[in-house]
């Protein structure tokens, strides 16, 4: 099926939580379905997760995706640290009465991913890490091979976190001058531009992106200084299984980092697609991704 047929059909729903905040997310794919809770990526919301619906039925999976805190049409939660998320989606899943779920986490979605699963462990797992980020020291091994804005930003954030807030500012007014972020495109893998090129999947990801930042860049400013604090969750605690799902001629999140995490998880298994980038490995390998994770135990 066609991206053309889900572009810009996108209505988040909502679940009140205990503290009154609301949790907005979206819910792809058939309810008899496997449950799969899908991480999304820095800065952008459950839409991205529209990408995979032309593969959830022939897959047999439930994709359910959060906006996080103060993305999309969540409530901010200032001072919020990654395991406090897996406190949302569990109420999320009690919400919708499912007693566990698989994970997906996408880039900036990685570091959440993993703490679902270090932090319930009873409700998450397994899990596929698809161009994921790694923890603070990770980061910092591979800083040289990261873009040089993501490079700065990493580097602004660790060592003057008080100006971290002057990275959201241009962030959110090119996407609000601009009616067409291109994502870089120029400085993208070959196969990343192969993809973009086609209207329809860079239309949702950049609707993401803008959905993302519709509160302002708070929430991205967040995650960045989380990304590159130590996190607050040991990676040896996480049992579940993680196939970590990579593209060697990824120059967003280099190669390097997924290496290293696979090296740091109990029971990792790493996958280096030759040749795929960023964006083109969770587009053309959705259905194996898919397919790998409802297999794993």
């Amino acid at each position: 099926m066609a991206f053309s047929e889900y572009n810009g059909l996108h209505a988040p729903r909502r679940v009140k939580l205990a503290d009154g905040r609301v949790l907005a997310y979206a819910d792809y794919g058939p309810t008899t379905g496997a449950p799969v809770v899908y991480c999304h990526g820095f800065p952008s919301s459950s839409c991205e997760a529209s990408l995979l619906v032309p593969v959830l039925a022939d897959a047999g999976v439930r994709l359910i995706a959060p906006d996080r805190p103060g993305y999309g049409e969540s409530s901010p939660r200032p001072g919020r640290g990654l395991t406090d998320f897996a406190d949302d989606a569990v109420a999320l899943l009690d919400h919708l009465e499912i007693p566990k779920a698989a994970v997906i986490g996408v880039s900036g979605g990685g570091p959440y991913a993993l703490a679902l699963l270090a932090h319930k462990p009873a409700r998450f797992g397994p899990a596929a890490l698809v161009a994921a980020l790694g923890p603070p020291p990770v980061l910092t091994a591979c800083r040289a091979d990261f873009f040089p804005v993501v490079r700065w930003a990493f580097m602004l954030a660790s060592s003057a976190p008080a100006l971290a807030p002057l990275i959201a500012r241009p962030m959110v007014r090119a996407l609000r001058l601009r009616g067409r972020l291109r994502l870089g495109m120029r400085l993208t893998a070959p196969a990343d531009r192969e993809v973009l090129a086609d209207p329809a999947v860079l239309d949702i990801l950049v609707a993401a992106q803008r959905a993302g930042l519709a509160q302002g860049g708070y929430a991205a400013v967040q995650d960045l200084l989380l990304y590159v604090r130590p996190w607050n969750f040991p990676l040896a605690a996480i049992v579940a299984p993680c196939t970590l799902w990579h593209g060697a001629a990824d120059r967003i999140v280099p190669a390097g980092v997924a290496v290293a995490l696979a090296g740091m998880l109990p029971d990792a298994r790493l996958r280096l697609i030759a040749n795929e980038g960023h964006y083109s490995l969770p587009i053309r390998y959705r259905d194996a991704i898919l397919r790998a994770l409802m297999a794993s135990p």
